[in-house]
Protein backbone atom coordinates (compact mmCIF):
# COMPACT_ATOMS: atom_id res chain seq x y z
CA UNK A 1 0.00 0.00 0.00
CA UNK A 2 2.66 2.14 0.74
CA UNK A 3 4.14 1.58 -2.63
CA UNK A 4 1.07 2.37 -4.42
CA UNK A 5 -0.03 5.40 -2.56
CA UNK A 6 3.62 6.91 -3.54
CA UNK A 7 3.13 6.27 -7.38
CA UNK A 8 -0.26 7.90 -7.09
CA UNK A 9 1.63 10.90 -5.10
CA UNK A 10 3.85 11.07 -8.33
CA UNK A 11 1.35 11.27 -10.33
CA UNK A 12 -1.02 13.95 -8.91
CA UNK A 13 2.45 16.18 -8.36
CA UNK A 14 3.31 15.44 -11.77
CA UNK A 15 6.66 13.77 -10.85
CA UNK A 16 6.31 11.03 -13.46
CA UNK A 17 7.37 11.66 -17.25
CA UNK A 18 5.00 11.01 -19.85
CA UNK A 19 6.23 8.01 -20.98
CA UNK A 20 6.58 6.57 -17.41
CA UNK A 21 2.67 7.61 -17.01
CA UNK A 22 1.87 5.90 -20.59
CA UNK A 23 3.35 2.88 -19.41
CA UNK A 24 1.87 2.91 -15.97
CA UNK A 25 -1.78 3.40 -17.73
CA UNK A 26 -1.19 0.61 -20.11
CA UNK A 27 0.38 -2.02 -17.54
CA UNK A 28 -2.58 -1.57 -15.13
CA UNK A 29 -5.26 -1.98 -17.91
CA UNK A 30 -3.90 -4.84 -19.37
CA UNK A 31 -3.33 -6.11 -15.63
CA UNK A 32 -7.08 -5.72 -15.21
CA UNK A 33 -8.08 -6.86 -18.30
CA UNK A 34 -5.93 -10.19 -18.31
CA UNK A 35 -7.37 -10.73 -14.43
CA UNK A 36 -11.12 -10.27 -15.73
CA UNK A 37 -10.20 -12.49 -18.13
CA UNK A 38 -8.67 -15.25 -16.33
CA UNK A 39 -11.06 -15.19 -13.09
CA UNK A 40 -13.46 -15.02 -16.06
CA UNK A 41 -11.95 -18.70 -17.20
CA UNK A 42 -11.13 -19.97 -13.79
CA UNK A 43 -14.82 -19.33 -12.56
CA UNK A 44 -16.71 -19.95 -15.73
CA UNK A 45 -19.93 -19.47 -14.89
CA UNK A 46 -21.59 -21.19 -18.08
CA UNK A 47 -19.14 -24.24 -18.78
CA UNK A 48 -17.75 -22.63 -21.92
CA UNK A 49 -14.58 -24.43 -21.38
CA UNK A 50 -14.45 -26.84 -18.53
CA UNK A 51 -17.24 -28.54 -15.80
CA UNK A 52 -17.18 -26.54 -12.55
CA UNK A 53 -13.95 -26.90 -10.35
CA UNK A 54 -15.12 -25.76 -6.75
CA UNK A 55 -18.81 -25.64 -7.24
CA UNK A 56 -21.65 -27.89 -7.81
CA UNK A 57 -22.88 -28.07 -11.47
CA UNK A 58 -25.74 -25.32 -11.30
CA UNK A 59 -28.86 -25.77 -13.58
CA UNK A 60 -29.54 -22.31 -14.44
CA UNK A 61 -29.32 -19.80 -16.85
CA UNK A 62 -30.82 -22.30 -19.47
CA UNK A 63 -29.92 -20.26 -22.61
CA UNK A 64 -26.31 -19.41 -21.74
CA UNK A 65 -25.40 -23.55 -20.13
CA UNK A 66 -27.63 -25.15 -22.91
CA UNK A 67 -25.38 -26.18 -24.97
CA UNK A 68 -22.87 -27.59 -23.01
CA UNK A 69 -25.37 -29.52 -21.37
CA UNK A 70 -27.00 -30.86 -24.50
CA UNK A 71 -23.34 -31.54 -25.68
CA UNK A 72 -21.77 -33.64 -22.61
CA UNK A 73 -24.76 -35.34 -20.99
CA UNK A 74 -25.59 -38.08 -21.30
CA UNK A 75 -29.27 -39.17 -22.79
CA UNK A 76 -31.26 -40.99 -25.07
CA UNK A 77 -34.66 -39.11 -24.87
CA UNK A 78 -35.08 -35.26 -24.66
CA UNK A 79 -38.14 -33.06 -23.09
CA UNK A 80 -38.23 -30.00 -24.97
CA UNK A 81 -40.70 -27.02 -23.54
CA UNK A 82 -41.31 -24.06 -22.01
CA UNK A 83 -41.41 -23.35 -18.72
CA UNK A 84 -44.70 -25.87 -18.52
CA UNK A 85 -42.04 -28.41 -18.27
CA UNK A 86 -40.14 -26.90 -15.24
CA UNK A 87 -41.79 -29.46 -12.62
CA UNK A 88 -41.00 -32.82 -14.48
CA UNK A 89 -37.83 -35.01 -12.98
CA UNK A 90 -35.70 -36.87 -14.81
CA UNK A 91 -36.21 -39.90 -12.54
CA UNK A 92 -40.20 -39.85 -13.49
CA UNK A 93 -39.64 -39.28 -16.65
CA UNK A 94 -37.41 -42.17 -16.89
CA UNK A 95 -39.45 -44.81 -15.09
CA UNK A 96 -42.13 -43.99 -17.58
CA UNK A 97 -40.40 -43.93 -20.88
CA UNK A 98 -37.41 -46.71 -19.32
CA UNK A 99 -34.79 -44.58 -20.82
CA UNK A 100 -31.91 -41.77 -19.83
CA UNK A 101 -33.81 -38.58 -20.23
CA UNK A 102 -32.50 -35.17 -20.22
CA UNK A 103 -34.86 -31.95 -19.85
CA UNK A 104 -34.78 -28.49 -21.12
CA UNK A 105 -37.41 -25.74 -19.58
CA UNK A 106 -36.95 -23.06 -21.35
CA UNK A 107 -39.07 -20.37 -20.25
CA UNK A 108 -40.42 -17.36 -22.39
CA UNK A 109 -39.48 -20.19 -25.09
CA UNK A 110 -40.06 -19.57 -28.91
CA UNK A 111 -40.22 -22.61 -31.11
CA UNK A 112 -36.73 -20.99 -32.56
CA UNK A 113 -35.46 -21.51 -29.47
CA UNK A 114 -36.40 -25.13 -28.80
CA UNK A 115 -35.65 -26.03 -32.40
CA UNK A 116 -32.12 -24.53 -31.66
CA UNK A 117 -31.69 -26.79 -28.86
CA UNK A 118 -32.98 -30.17 -30.70
CA UNK A 119 -30.38 -28.90 -33.54
CA UNK A 120 -27.40 -29.39 -31.09
CA UNK A 121 -28.80 -32.53 -29.22
CA UNK A 122 -28.90 -34.12 -32.69
CA UNK A 123 -25.35 -33.37 -33.80
CA UNK A 124 -24.29 -34.31 -30.56
CA UNK A 125 -26.24 -37.27 -29.81
CA UNK A 126 -26.41 -38.69 -33.31
CA UNK A 127 -28.52 -42.19 -33.83
CA UNK A 128 -28.19 -42.27 -29.68
CA UNK A 129 -31.06 -40.07 -29.50
CA UNK A 130 -34.40 -41.49 -30.97
CA UNK A 131 -37.08 -39.80 -28.72
CA UNK A 132 -37.94 -36.32 -28.14
CA UNK A 133 -40.91 -35.20 -26.26
CA UNK A 134 -42.18 -31.92 -27.01
CA UNK A 135 -44.54 -29.33 -24.70
CA UNK A 136 -45.72 -27.23 -26.91
CA UNK A 137 -47.35 -23.77 -25.50
CA UNK A 138 -49.90 -22.49 -28.52
CA UNK A 139 -49.20 -18.94 -27.10
CA UNK A 140 -45.22 -19.51 -27.60
CA UNK A 141 -46.00 -19.48 -31.37
CA UNK A 142 -47.31 -15.72 -31.28
CA UNK A 143 -43.33 -15.04 -29.97
CA UNK A 144 -41.11 -13.91 -32.66
CA UNK A 145 -37.50 -12.79 -30.44
CA UNK A 146 -35.59 -16.40 -29.85
CA UNK A 147 -33.89 -15.95 -26.66
CA UNK A 148 -30.77 -18.10 -27.28
CA UNK A 149 -29.44 -15.01 -29.28
CA UNK A 150 -28.65 -13.05 -26.37
CA UNK A 151 -26.00 -15.53 -25.62
CA UNK A 152 -25.29 -16.66 -29.52
CA UNK A 153 -21.07 -16.91 -29.28
CA UNK A 154 -21.55 -19.16 -26.66
CA UNK A 155 -23.35 -21.47 -30.04
CA UNK A 156 -20.71 -21.58 -32.02
CA UNK A 157 -17.50 -24.14 -32.34
CA UNK A 158 -14.82 -21.76 -32.67
CA UNK A 159 -13.39 -19.57 -30.00
CA UNK A 160 -12.41 -16.65 -32.22
CA UNK A 161 -14.98 -14.16 -30.08
CA UNK A 162 -14.82 -15.58 -26.77
CA UNK A 163 -13.72 -11.77 -25.99
CA UNK A 164 -17.95 -11.60 -25.61
CA UNK A 165 -17.82 -14.12 -22.92
CA UNK A 166 -14.53 -13.18 -21.26
CA UNK A 167 -16.13 -9.74 -20.94
CA UNK A 168 -19.50 -9.69 -21.11
CA UNK A 169 -22.05 -8.44 -18.61
CA UNK A 170 -23.84 -11.94 -17.97
CA UNK A 171 -21.09 -14.09 -17.73
CA UNK A 172 -19.68 -11.27 -14.77
CA UNK A 173 -23.48 -11.20 -13.20
CA UNK A 174 -23.19 -15.04 -13.28
CA UNK A 175 -20.08 -15.73 -11.80
CA UNK A 176 -20.73 -13.38 -8.49
CA UNK A 177 -23.94 -15.05 -8.17
CA UNK A 178 -22.23 -18.56 -8.18
CA UNK A 179 -19.37 -17.29 -5.94
CA UNK A 180 -21.90 -16.03 -3.75
CA UNK A 181 -23.90 -19.32 -4.12
CA UNK A 182 -20.75 -21.28 -3.00
CA UNK A 183 -19.50 -18.44 -0.37
CA UNK A 184 -23.24 -17.98 1.56
CA UNK A 185 -25.57 -20.45 2.34
CA UNK A 186 -28.26 -18.21 2.40
CA UNK A 187 -27.66 -18.12 -1.48
CA UNK A 188 -27.67 -21.37 -1.90
CA UNK A 189 -31.02 -22.82 -3.36
CA UNK A 190 -30.89 -26.62 -3.79
CA UNK A 191 -33.28 -27.58 -6.53
CA UNK A 192 -30.94 -25.48 -8.49
CA UNK A 193 -27.87 -28.27 -8.09
CA UNK A 194 -29.94 -30.94 -8.14
CA UNK A 195 -29.70 -32.53 -11.63
CA UNK A 196 -33.19 -35.06 -11.25
CA UNK A 197 -35.14 -31.41 -10.84
CA UNK A 198 -33.05 -29.67 -13.63
CA UNK A 199 -34.29 -26.20 -14.19
CA UNK A 200 -37.58 -26.83 -12.10
CA UNK A 201 -38.90 -24.17 -9.48
CA UNK A 202 -38.66 -24.37 -5.81
CA UNK A 203 -39.79 -27.20 -4.85
CA UNK A 204 -39.85 -27.17 -1.03
CA UNK A 205 -42.46 -25.37 0.47
CA UNK A 206 -43.88 -23.59 -2.96
CA UNK A 207 -47.76 -22.83 -1.85
CA UNK A 208 -50.17 -24.36 -4.53
CA UNK A 209 -53.91 -23.92 -4.61
CA UNK A 210 -56.96 -21.72 -4.75
CA UNK A 211 -55.41 -18.14 -3.02
CA UNK A 212 -52.05 -18.50 -5.53
CA UNK A 213 -54.03 -19.13 -8.96
CA UNK A 214 -56.56 -16.25 -7.67
CA UNK A 215 -53.88 -13.58 -6.91
CA UNK A 216 -51.80 -14.70 -10.29
CA UNK A 217 -54.96 -13.74 -12.04
CA UNK A 218 -55.73 -10.71 -10.08
CA UNK A 219 -52.65 -9.57 -10.73
CA UNK A 220 -52.65 -10.31 -14.45
CA UNK A 221 -56.08 -8.86 -14.88
CA UNK A 222 -54.50 -5.71 -13.10
CA UNK A 223 -51.34 -5.16 -16.07
CA UNK A 224 -53.63 -6.92 -18.67
CA UNK A 225 -50.90 -9.54 -19.28
CA UNK A 226 -51.37 -13.04 -20.86
CA UNK A 227 -48.99 -15.20 -21.60
CA UNK A 228 -49.04 -13.73 -25.28
CA UNK A 229 -51.46 -12.24 -27.60
CA UNK A 230 -52.86 -13.81 -30.50
CA UNK A 231 -50.73 -12.78 -33.47
CA UNK A 232 -51.41 -14.98 -37.00
CA UNK A 233 -48.67 -13.47 -38.97
CA UNK A 234 -46.03 -14.90 -35.67
CA UNK A 235 -48.09 -18.08 -35.55
CA UNK A 236 -47.83 -18.73 -39.39
CA UNK A 237 -44.28 -17.82 -39.40
CA UNK A 238 -43.36 -20.33 -36.42
CA UNK A 239 -45.50 -23.11 -37.39
CA UNK A 240 -44.65 -23.27 -40.59
CA UNK A 241 -40.55 -21.80 -40.68
CA UNK A 242 -40.17 -23.47 -37.88
CA UNK A 243 -41.88 -26.07 -35.65
CA UNK A 244 -42.87 -28.30 -38.58
CA UNK A 245 -39.51 -28.28 -40.43
CA UNK A 246 -38.18 -29.77 -37.25
CA UNK A 247 -40.56 -33.25 -37.64
CA UNK A 248 -40.22 -33.19 -41.42
CA UNK A 249 -36.32 -32.89 -41.59
CA UNK A 250 -35.89 -35.79 -38.85
CA UNK A 251 -38.34 -38.46 -39.85
CA UNK A 252 -36.23 -41.08 -37.67
CA UNK A 253 -37.07 -39.28 -34.91
CA UNK A 254 -39.85 -40.43 -32.53
CA UNK A 255 -41.94 -36.73 -31.41
CA UNK A 256 -44.44 -37.05 -28.68
CA UNK A 257 -46.13 -33.69 -28.89
CA UNK A 258 -48.60 -32.41 -25.73
CA UNK A 259 -50.72 -29.37 -25.43
CA UNK A 260 -49.76 -28.82 -21.65
CA UNK A 261 -52.93 -28.19 -19.25
CA UNK A 262 -53.32 -24.75 -18.19
CA UNK A 263 -54.91 -23.96 -15.30
CA UNK A 264 -58.36 -23.47 -17.19
CA UNK A 265 -58.65 -19.53 -15.05
CA UNK A 266 -55.78 -18.88 -17.98
CA UNK A 267 -58.46 -19.49 -20.52
CA UNK A 268 -60.46 -17.79 -18.93
CA UNK A 269 -58.37 -14.78 -18.58
CA UNK A 270 -58.12 -14.88 -22.28
CA UNK A 271 -62.12 -14.50 -22.67
CA UNK A 272 -61.98 -11.82 -20.35
CA UNK A 273 -59.75 -9.68 -22.54
CA UNK A 274 -61.16 -10.84 -25.95
CA UNK A 275 -57.99 -12.70 -26.77
CA UNK A 276 -59.63 -16.11 -26.34
CA UNK A 277 -60.92 -16.99 -29.79
CA UNK A 278 -57.85 -16.24 -31.75
CA UNK A 279 -56.02 -18.64 -29.67
CA UNK A 280 -58.74 -21.30 -29.87
CA UNK A 281 -58.47 -21.18 -33.74
CA UNK A 282 -54.38 -21.73 -33.00
CA UNK A 283 -54.79 -24.77 -31.35
CA UNK A 284 -56.96 -26.38 -34.25
CA UNK A 285 -54.53 -25.10 -36.71
CA UNK A 286 -51.72 -26.60 -35.15
CA UNK A 287 -53.26 -30.00 -34.02
CA UNK A 288 -54.47 -30.15 -37.64
CA UNK A 289 -51.14 -30.24 -39.00
CA UNK A 290 -49.86 -32.52 -36.10
CA UNK A 291 -51.63 -35.36 -37.19
CA UNK A 292 -50.65 -35.96 -40.67
CA UNK A 293 -46.90 -36.15 -39.58
CA UNK A 294 -46.20 -40.18 -39.04
CA UNK A 295 -43.37 -39.37 -36.44
CA UNK A 296 -45.53 -37.22 -34.44
CA UNK A 297 -48.00 -38.45 -31.44
CA UNK A 298 -50.26 -35.97 -30.57
CA UNK A 299 -51.74 -35.57 -27.12
CA UNK A 300 -54.35 -32.45 -25.90
CA UNK A 301 -54.64 -31.72 -22.01
CA UNK A 302 -55.99 -28.49 -22.42
CA UNK A 303 -59.75 -29.19 -21.83
CA UNK A 304 -59.03 -32.44 -19.16
CA UNK A 305 -60.28 -31.08 -16.10
CA UNK A 306 -58.65 -33.70 -13.50
CA UNK A 307 -55.61 -30.99 -14.45
CA UNK A 308 -57.16 -27.79 -15.36
CA UNK A 309 -60.05 -28.03 -12.70
CA UNK A 310 -58.03 -29.04 -9.81
CA UNK A 311 -56.56 -25.54 -8.15
CA UNK A 312 -54.20 -28.42 -6.14
CA UNK A 313 -52.05 -28.75 -8.81
CA UNK A 314 -50.98 -24.89 -9.64
CA UNK A 315 -49.26 -22.36 -8.39
CA UNK A 316 -50.68 -19.67 -10.87
CA UNK A 317 -53.13 -19.66 -13.53
CA UNK A 318 -50.71 -21.83 -15.74
CA UNK A 319 -47.60 -23.87 -14.47
CA UNK A 320 -48.52 -26.90 -12.43
CA UNK A 321 -46.47 -28.95 -9.61
CA UNK A 322 -44.48 -32.30 -9.82
CA UNK A 323 -47.87 -34.25 -9.01
CA UNK A 324 -49.30 -33.45 -12.03
CA UNK A 325 -46.60 -33.89 -14.00
CA UNK A 326 -46.07 -37.75 -13.26
CA UNK A 327 -49.63 -38.05 -13.74
CA UNK A 328 -49.46 -36.64 -16.84
CA UNK A 329 -46.12 -38.61 -18.18
CA UNK A 330 -48.51 -41.87 -17.21
CA UNK A 331 -51.07 -40.34 -19.58
CA UNK A 332 -48.66 -39.87 -22.59
CA UNK A 333 -46.61 -43.35 -21.96
CA UNK A 334 -49.88 -45.20 -22.65
CA UNK A 335 -53.10 -44.35 -20.41
CA UNK A 336 -54.50 -41.93 -22.90
CA UNK A 337 -55.55 -41.81 -26.30
CA UNK A 338 -53.83 -39.51 -28.91
CA UNK A 339 -55.58 -37.39 -31.01
CA UNK A 340 -55.71 -39.08 -34.32
CA UNK A 341 -58.03 -37.52 -36.66
CA UNK A 342 -59.79 -34.29 -37.71
CA UNK A 343 -63.09 -35.68 -35.50
CA UNK A 344 -61.06 -35.87 -32.37
CA UNK A 345 -59.75 -32.44 -32.94
CA UNK A 346 -63.11 -31.23 -33.07
CA UNK A 347 -64.19 -32.52 -29.86
CA UNK A 348 -60.94 -31.50 -28.47
CA UNK A 349 -62.01 -27.80 -29.32
CA UNK A 350 -65.63 -28.49 -28.03
CA UNK A 351 -64.73 -29.72 -25.12
CA UNK A 352 -62.16 -26.55 -24.31
CA UNK A 353 -65.02 -23.94 -25.42
CA UNK A 354 -67.72 -25.99 -23.35
CA UNK A 355 -65.32 -25.54 -20.13
CA UNK A 356 -64.57 -22.24 -20.86
CA UNK A 357 -68.13 -20.76 -21.25
CA UNK A 358 -69.16 -23.13 -17.82
CA UNK A 359 -66.19 -21.83 -16.00
CA UNK A 360 -66.33 -17.72 -16.58
CA UNK A 361 -69.23 -17.06 -14.39
CA UNK A 362 -67.33 -18.70 -11.53
CA UNK A 363 -64.18 -16.75 -12.91
CA UNK A 364 -65.98 -13.31 -13.02
CA UNK A 365 -67.51 -14.04 -9.42
CA UNK A 366 -64.22 -14.84 -7.90
CA UNK A 367 -62.41 -12.21 -9.65
CA UNK A 368 -64.64 -9.79 -8.42
CA UNK A 369 -65.02 -11.11 -4.78
CA UNK A 370 -61.36 -11.01 -4.28
CA UNK A 371 -60.59 -8.09 -6.11
CA UNK A 372 -58.42 -5.80 -3.75
CA UNK A 373 -57.93 -8.19 -0.79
Amino acid sequence: MKKIREIFRKIFLAELSCRRWCILVVSLSLGIVLGAALLAVVVDPHYRYHEPWFYDKVYYELYATAPNILQHENYDLLMLGTSMTRNFFLEDIAKSFRCKPLKLAASGGTPEDLRKFFEIARAARGRKLDRVILSLDIYSLNKTQPHWKEFEYLYRDDHLEDYRYLFSRQTFSSMIYLIKRKTSPKKQRPHQSDRNRMFATEYNGKPYGFAEVIADALANEELHHTQAPYDPEAHLKNLYGKLLPMFDDNPDITFTVYLPPYHIYTWCQSEFFHEAEGLLKQRVMVLNELIKRHNVTVYDFQSDRRYVSNFDHYADVQHFGNPAAKELLQDISGRKAPLKSSADIIAADKALRELIRDTMPEFRRNMEQYRGK
